[in-house]
C-alpha cells in the first residue's frame, strides 16, 4: 500500500514537472518573440494567448478571461463581419497620460475603398451601447480569436476562451509570478531530485559495503574451518 502511495506520488510530480516546463517554455518562447515581432507580442507557432483586461465583451468574455488568438497576416481575406479580433488603440494609464495599448472587440461592418480593398473596419464591444468611435484599419490588427464569429441566426458565437485564466497569464508574466511559480519550483524539484539520486548512491553504496562484509566474514569462516581440518588432521597425525 505505502509503495502504491509513493508510485501515484511519482506520477504526479512527473506530470507537475511536464506542466512547469511547457509553462517556462511557452513563456520564454514569447518574450523572444515579442522582441522579433512588428507588432511587439509574443507568440507560439503563430497563436497568443490574450488576457482580457474589461467586461466590454461581456457576457461572450469577461473580464480576467483568457482568449487564444491567432496571428492575423492578411485581414482583407482573414476577417469578416462577426469576428473578434485584437487590435491597436489609445488610452489612459494610470497617470492620465495617452499610451498604444490593444483592445478587442468585435467587426461590425467593413468599410472598403473604390477599388474593393479594405479601409478600415467598424468594431463595438459586445456589452456596449454603440459602435467605438476609432476607425480600425488593416494595419492596427493584431490578431483573430479562434472560433470567434456568429451564427446563422445572427447570434455571437464564443471562441477559445479559458474564464478566469487572463489573470494566471498576467501574473506569470510578471517577473515576480515567473519566480514563484516556475523557477522556484523547478529549483525546488531539481535540489529533490538530486537528493534522491545521492540517496539511491548512498544506499547502493551501504548495500554493496554490507555484502563486502558478508563476503568477508564467509571467507574468514570458510578459512577457519579450514585450519582447523588441518590442525585436526595434523593433530591425529602426531598420536600416531
Amino acid at each position: 500500500m505505502e509503495q502504491k502511495g509513493k508510485s501515484i506520488l511519482g506520477v504526479i510530480s512527473d506530470v507537475l514537472l511536464v506542466i512547469l516546463i511547457v509553462v517556462a517554455i511557452a513563456i520564454t518562447v514569447m518574450t523572444f518573440t515579442s522582441k522579433s515581432s512588428e507588432t511587439g507580442i509574443g507568440n507560439v507557432a503563430g497563436y497568443t494567448p490574450f488576457s482580457v483586461q474589461t467586461d466590454s465583451m461581456s457576457p461572450t468574455i469577461g473580464k480576467g478571461d483568457l482568449i487564444i488568438a491567432k496571428e492575423v497576416i492578411n485581414p482583407q481575406e482573414e476577417l469578416k463581419v462577426g469576428d473578434v479580433i485584437t487590435f491597436y488603440t489609445l488610452m489612459q494609464d494610470g497617470a492620465g497620460n495617452t499610451v498604444k495599448g490593444f483592445n478587442t472587440h468585435r467587426i461590425l461592418d467593413v468599410q472598403l475603398n473604390n477599388d474593393g480593398s479594405v479601409y478600415y473596419y467598424v468594431t463595438k464591444g459586445d456589452a456596449m451601447e454603440t459602435e467605438d468611435n476609432q476607425k480600425v484599419y488593416p494595419d492596427d490588427i493584431v490578431a483573430r480569436q479562434i472560433g470567434a464569429g456568429v451564427d446563422e441566426s445572427g447570434n455571437y458565437v464564443k471562441g477559445l476562451t479559458i474564464s478566469g485564466f487572463g489573470n494566471a497569464l498576467d501574473f506569470l508574466q510578471s517577473q515576480l509570478g515567473f519566480m514563484i511559480c516556475v523557477i522556484i519550483p523547478l529549483a525546488l524539484f531539481f535540489i529533490w531530485q538530486v537528493y534522491k539520486l545521492i540517496a539511491m548512491f548512498m544506499t547502493a553504496k551501504a548495500e554493496k559495503i554490507s555484502d563486502d562484509v558478508k563476503r568477508q566474514a564467509i571467507e574468514e569462516y570458510l578459512a577457519q574451518q579450514e585450519a582447523e581440518k588441518k590442525s585436526g588432521g595434523s593433530d591425529n597425525g602426531s598420536e600416531n
